[in-house]
């Protein structure tokens, strides 16, 4: 009998979820185009990943247009991706 893999939508993701995964919390303005990691351990493990967004701004231009998600090392390299400012 074949098992049902453990897949979540993106929207689904948790903080628990990240770690699992072996996945960063990335922010992502969509107004000026920032991109910055954010330490997980500021939420608890049931948060959901794109909830987070909603409380936020971006700390470079004020925009509340801003998005969470999660991000995952090059699969070419396994290097992280570069925060941008």
């Amino acid at each position: 009998m074949l098992q049902k893999l453990d897949t979540k939508s993106p929207a689904d993701l948790t903080i628990s979820d990240l770690g699992k995964n072996d996945q960063r919390l990335g922010l992502k303005c969509n107004y000026c185009s920032r991109f910055r990691y954010m330490a997980t351990h500021r939420f608890p493990p049931e948060t959901c990943v794109s909830e987070i967004a909603k409380s936020l701004h971006c700390a470079k231009c004020g925009s509340d247009d801003v998005e969470t998600f999660a991000v995952s090392r090059n699969s070419e390299n396994g290097y992280w991706p570069a925060e941008s400012s």
